[in-house]
């Protein structure tokens, strides 16, 4: 299961796999706190994603936008962006909120 770890404030990292089998109980499970400007998730830990991985980063995205919180991912791992630029999602999943 993946696992969304607090690090510091307004740090996260990731891991595990996002997947379709996985994704729903991170969204439900895992708060982000966006309560602050900026949040940052390392995504290094990630060994294995598919298009509802992606989803849920890009709705991550919509939620830091919607509370005016600048959200950035760090340490994208190969097969993750590879995903990304595959799909288009580059603009969307690094860019930060006004």
């Amino acid at each position: 299961m993946p696992q969304l770890t607090h690090e510091s404030s307004g740090d996260y990292s990731l891991s595990g796999p996002l997947n379709f089998d996985t994704v729903t109980a991170l969204y439900n499970d895992a708060q982000i706190d966006m309560s602050s400007s900026q949040v940052s998730v390392s995504l290094r830990d990630v060994d294995q994603s598919d298009s509802a991985g992606l989803a849920l980063l890009v709705e991550w995205v919509r939620l830091a936008d919607k509370r005016r919180c600048s959200l950035r991912y760090t340490n994208v791992p190969a097969h993750l962006q590879t995903l990304i630029d595959v799909t288009g999602l580059r603009p969307i999943l690094n860019r930060t909120a006004p």
